[in-house]
């Protein structure tokens, strides 16, 4: 019923406007990723660089998810997509990202596959389905660009680590060669 009454409101919103508005790039440009690419591909000398990237994608990944929750589900959560049986939510991943995935209503069964058989419904219309199908792919590319970022960080503070641990090493044994030869002096000028 509630479905019904979600396609004839479309019906008479007319084709024109749509109920989604999906993201532009001047959204994008906000968020500062320019300097971020520049970053990524460029010789690093040591730990703190690697923090700094990894840093930089802790912030993106944020400003990301802010976009997700204020544009993205802030609209899903909106006439006339409140009617639908399914709706897009955000799930915490336990590696810590935060992914936008459709969920019916009422329940916990999550998955494309619930938008997909909502697509076929015969009582949705040509302008929900287009609304529809602009949240999927803005669902989509978002997701997919969350992902990216997260695995950068992960990325980055796992070679940071490792650029820690090879420079306690070199630190250690530089440390033992100059004592070497600190000894080896000394013991020259009392022969």
């Amino acid at each position: 019923m509630a479905l019904q009454q979600s396609t004839q409101g479309a019906r008479t919103a007319g084709l024109q406007q749509a109920a989604f508005q999906p993201l532009q790039q001047e959204v994008f440009a906000n968020l500062q990723h320019a300097p971020f690419y520049k970053g990524l591909l460029k010789p690093f000398k040591g730990k703190g660089e690697l923090d700094q990237l990894a840093e930089q994608c802790r912030s993106l990944e944020a400003n990301l998810n802010t976009l997700a929750q204020e544009r993205i589900l802030a609209q899903a959560q909106r006439f006339p997509f409140t009617l639908l049986p399914i709706r897009m939510t955000h799930q915490h991943t336990s590696a810590g990202p935060v992914f936008l995935r459709w969920q019916q209503s009422g329940t916990r069964k999550m998955g494309v596959g619930l938008w997909a058989d909502l697509c076929r419904h015969d009582l949705v219309t040509e302008t929900l389905l287009q609304d529809l199908h602009a949240m999927e792919l803005q669902r989509i590319a978002l997701n997919m660009q969350i992902s990216l970022v997260h695995a950068i960080e992960r990325q980055a503070n796992e070679c940071a680590e490792k650029m820690a641990q090879a420079t306690a090493v070199y630190t250690e044994r530089l440390q033992q060669i100059i004592q070497s030869r600190g000894e080896d002096a000394a013991s020259q000028q009392e022969a």
